[in-house]
Parts: structure tokens; sequence; C-alpha cells
């Protein structure tokens, strides 16, 4: 099955948009500071996923998104991804600011990866490609419980910085609930 280039495209510019911010430094302006959004700055739910605590973190995270892309782009459609993503996004800012209020800051888009990786397993699935889609989710699911019950994998040195374990499960959690109620919806398209 060929992969709709329109996948590519939204995987270009999410890597644009990451690229961007980190090459003109505004983290300070994008990062997820729970202060600044309970104060009204609103977006920073969402644009914190976008920045990241340097270039090895920003690296990790653009390997990950590209090696979804290659993997499971093909199960998707443009509309697909982006609600994951959307999902990916929202799930992490508004987990962490309704659930864990002592995570002060956040930045990095591990937690919407995670979500990509649950979206795609849920749908392959739903379309009864058990070993893909169980697969998918079985692995995801293994770290996800290694990381609530033993923590840092090892990431932490690699990025330079504190993992919130918690905005993994937070995008997995809802970019998996957004594609099991689109299958719920409209089937196993």
């Amino acid at each position: 099955m060929l992969m709709p280039r329109a996948v590519w495209w939204v995987t270009l510019a999410v890597t644009g948009l990451m690229l961007l911010t980190q090459i003109f430094g505004w983290k300070p302006e994008l990062q997820y500071a729970r202060g600044a959004i309970l104060h009204g700055e609103l977006w920073r739910l969402v644009t914190g996923q976008f920045v990241h605590l340097g270039w090895s973190h920003l690296a990790l995270n653009l390997a990950g998104l590209w090696l979804w892309t290659a993997l499971a782009g093909e199960h998707e459609t443009s509309a697909t991804y982006i609600s994951a993503l959307l999902a990916g996004l929202l799930g992490v800012g508004l987990g962490l600011l309704v659930l864990n209020p002592g995570v002060g800051w956040y930045v990095g888009l591990s937690g919407v990866l995670h979500g990509l990786f649950a979206h795609t397993g849920v749908r392959l699935l739903a379309r009864r490609d058990w070993l893909a889609g169980g697969g998918v989710l079985a692995a995801l699911t293994l770290k996800l419980m290694w990381e609530q019950t033993h923590g840092d994998i090892g990431t932490a040195r690699l990025i330079g910085g504190s993992v919130v374990m918690d905005a993994h499960l937070y995008g997995a959690v809802a970019a998996g609930g957004v594609a099991l109620i689109g299958v719920i919806f409209f089937g196993r398209r």
C-alpha cells in the first residue's frame, strides 16, 4: 500500500515547526508553563510540545516522528493523522494541567508520539490486523507500564533533562481514545 503523500506533508510541517522553534529559541515563550497557562496563556497547552530542551532532545523526537511516519503512515490519512496529533497535544497539555499540578513546565513531543503509535495500533486492530495492531499496543503498553512503575529508561541522559512519564501516558490514552471513538462511529476505515 502506498503511503498518502499528505501524511508526509504533515510530518514535514511538524518537523519544520519544531526546527523553527529550536533555531529561534522560542522555548521560553512557548513551553508548557503551568503558572502562565493559569494566567490565560492557553496556547502553551499545545505549543510546549513543539519546543525542546536542546538539539539532542529535538533529534530524538524527530527520529520518533519519522519512524512512526515510515512504519505506520501508510495506515493513516492526513485527517486521521491530524486528529491523532491534536488529541495527543491536548491530552498531554490538559492531562498535565489537571492531573499533575506539580509539573511546572514541560517541553517535547514524546507524549504525542506515544499517542500516534496508540492511535495506529487501535486502527490496525479495527481492521483485524491482529499481529501489527496487537504488537504495537502490547509494546506500547509494556513501555508505559515500565515507565509508570520503574521510571525513566535512560532517556533523561540523552535529552539533558528529566522525562515526564505521565505525558507519554496522557498522549497514548488521548489519541488511542480518539481512534477508538472513530472506529466506533465511522467503522474500520
